[in-house]
């Protein structure tokens, strides 16, 4: 049995730059709430994705070696296995639920490693996500219907539900383009930097140096208003690049 020797900060961050990242140049813009909206109605997500897919992210145990204690799980799979706890009676839980309604889909994302050197080759390969287990909330148990524990295995494409032993599905693609017809926002990268170079067009501002503001290149255009923000008015507007 061992645990993750990174944090849910370190996963999440990774998670979520590469998830959106690959809608490049459309890149959807990520919200992250702070402590305060996080407890409140409407909240309990760690990330909401475009106006409505939201991730709670799930740091797993790892557990590698058969014992009598954890023999029932341990028999699901026949080998090691990751296992995360869900305490449905928790205010969290009843707010995660809540979100569950039509037009939102609301996940939880969970690592298939546990090393902080996979975290990393793994970053700077672009397959966080591809080596995540993500688990949408509508397959797993009501609020205050107690504790319960989800194992899973990157191996297979389910993970099993206890106490009552159910399997529950990985979700293996999630577009936010596509997975509704009409987004609640809508609102991207790019199309936030065009906001922004609109408003600089029709302010009375003087920008030093020879700056286009031309947006037929969204990713030069989008590079054009970060440094802009950044010498000018010293905002730092963090977007987010392709790496290619």
């Amino acid at each position: 049995m061992k645990p993750c020797d990174f944090s849910e900060t370190q996963f999440s961050f990774c998670f979520t730059f590469e998830y959106i990242r690959q809608f490049y140049p459309n890149i959807p813009l990520p919200i992250f709430p702070n402590t305060v909206e996080e407890g409140r109605e409407g909240g309990g997500y760690d990330v909401q994705i475009n106006g409505n897919i939201f991730f709670q992210f799930k740091i797993p145990i790892y557990y590698d070696k058969v014992s009598n204690y954890f023999r029932r799980d341990w028999n699901v799979f026949g080998h090691d296995y990751y296992k995360i706890k869900l305490e449905t009676d928790q205010e969290q839980y009843k707010l995660l639920k809540a979100l569950q309604m039509p037009n939102n889909e609301v996940f939880y994302a969970t690592p298939e490693f546990h090393n902080k050197s996979d975290l990393t080759t793994l970053y700077n390969s672009d397959q966080i996500v591809a080596n995540s287990g993500i688990f949408s909330l509508s397959n797993l148990p009501t609020y205050n219907s107690g504790y319960h524990h989800l194992i899973y295995s990157p191996s297979h494409s389910w993970g099993k539900l206890f106490s009552d032993p159910i399997e529950i599905k990985k979700t293996i693609s999630i577009n936010p383009f596509e997975l509704f017809s009409e987004s609640k926002f809508n609102m991207t990268i790019y199309s936030e930097a065009r906001r922004i170079g609109n408003i600089l067009k029709k302010g009375d501002y003087k920008i030093s140096g020879a700056v286009s503001l031309n947006d037929n290149k969204p990713d030069q255009f989008v590079k054009e208003i970060y440094t802009i923000l950044l010498t000018e008015f010293d905002i730092h507007w963090y977007p987010v690049m392709s790496r290619y």
